[in-house]
């Protein structure tokens, strides 16, 4: 009796995930698996897909010096923004779950969450508003004499870097500050009772036990970051060495889709493959931390 009832639940389970299921094979696995089949598609000279299927297109991604440092570039755009984010973050969610006042609590978390809310092209154009050659900063620094004229803060990597660091942000202080309120505060307090100072606490107690909301948040972070294009085209330029600017150009403008999806395919194992060995670190760690 006992085991029909258990097996009756598990089918009940199952029907309520059948929906979600079919959704994300509907519109993920299907797609995905088209676009794997599509990356191994020839083209003519007109860049038409024919029906002919090569290793061409990923040959050319790993062949070509160009594409090489894009890859490159792309990665490394991605690690300056994780780590900047995360030496953010910190501070940020330590604010955060260390404030006593249940309210003020709340609106922190409703400011950290708000952009949230807002397009991330909108964000995006506040930037170049703030970073123009005629906009606030220059503004600012014209008037406070510092600078003689305008300084050319936009269409570099620099500005695509300041970009994605306010836009991502948010997504490493949420697993950092639930790292955070995860702490007993006994741990903290037996340190200190045995002679530590409230430095030496936070480093032999604090920061190992967040380590894993630093690299939650690290993983998010950088895989949106690897992939994000709108950014990038906005306060960057379409000329910036990065992956997801080539593959917008291939589709939009050169209309090689087959080359696209294989640059796609390409950008999806390398992030797979960094937030894979993320992930080993993040499990060997906890193992570490709690045997």
């Amino acid at each position: 009796m006992a085991v029909m009832k258990k097996q009756n639940n598990q089918l009940f389970q199952w029907l309520m995930l059948t929906p979600t299921l079919l959704f994300l094979g509907f519109f993920i696995i299907v797609p995905f698996l088209f676009l794997i089949m599509l990356s191994f598609r020839d083209v003519d000279s007109m860049m038409n897909v024919i029906e002919t299927y090569s290793f061409a297109h990923y040959l050319e991604v790993f062949t070509s010096e160009v594409y090489l440092k894009t890859i490159g570039s792309t990665l490394w755009v991605a690690a300056q923004t994780t780590v900047y984010c995360i030496l953010l973050a910190y501070p940020a969610a330590y604010l955060i779950v260390r404030v006593k006042n249940r309210k003020l609590r709340a609106l922190f978390y409703i400011l950290l969450v708000s952009p949230l809310l807002t397009s991330v092209v909108i964000r995006t154009f506040a930037w170049i508003v703030l970073l123009a050659q005629n906009g606030l900063v220059n503004e600012i620094l014209l008037k406070l004499h510092l600078i003689s004229e305008p300084l050319s803060f936009l269409w570099n990597m620099k500005a695509v870097i300041i970009a994605y660091v306010q836009v991502m942000l948010p997504f490493a202080v949420l697993p950092i500050a639930t790292s955070l309120a995860d702490i007993q505060p006994n741990l903290r307090n037996a340190s200190m009772s045995l002679g530590a100072g409230r430095i030496r606490s936070f480093i032999n107690v604090s920061l190992p036990l967040t380590i894993p909301g630093m690299l939650t948040g690290a993983m998010i972070v950088f895989s949106l970051s690897a992939g994000s294009y709108i950014t990038p085209l906005l306060v960057g330029g379409r000329m910036q060495p990065l992956l997801p600017l080539s593959i917008y150009q291939q589709v939009m403008q050169v209309f090689n889709l087959p080359l696209a999806a294989a640059m796609a395919i390409t950008l999806l194992i390398a992030v797979l493959l960094i937030v894979g060995a993320l992930g080993l670190i993040l499990k060997r760690w906890e193992r570490r931390m709690h045997g």
